[in-house]
């Protein structure tokens, strides 16, 4: 029985670079794992009629065994929060900028609330004094 994936072989002739590049980094050692996750692609409940189907969809992906010291797997769950806390600040960025243009907007489209907002600012830079 053939399955349609790669074994860890093919993936690091098609880009060692990426594999390669996280070994060297981490100091690790990858490759094919004895073990598959297998599981089975749940149906719409909008499609369920009540019933378990007879022929369900399994799927099942080989898996990579990772060899890391305990001093890389702590750098790396460290690198891992890094990335987290940055993809949260651009978040926030994002929502930030979002909602200054928004309000410049409205700005643009009403003079009397740019007038305002021009009062506004005027008020903030003298109490700041």
């Amino acid at each position: 029985m053939r399955y349609p994936y790669k074994t860890a072989s093919q993936l690091m002739q098609e880009a060692p670079r990426d594999y390669k590049g996280f070994e060297s980094k981490f100091d690790a050692r990858i490759h094919d794992s004895k073990e598959y996750r297998q599981y089975v692609n749940r149906m719409p409940y909008s499609v369920w009629d009540g019933t378990i189907p007879v022929k369900a969809d399994i799927q099942i992906e080989p898996m990579k065994c990772i060899h890391l010291s305990t001093e890389n797997l702590e750098r790396l769950i460290k690198e891992q929060d890094r990335m987290d806390s940055l993809r949260d600040e651009a978040n926030y960025a994002k929502t930030v900028l979002t909602s200054m243009r928004r309000d410049q907007q409205v700005r643009d489209d009403n003079p009397a609330v740019d007038k305002a907002y021009r009062n506004y600012q005027m008020l903030l830079e003298l109490a700041r004094k």
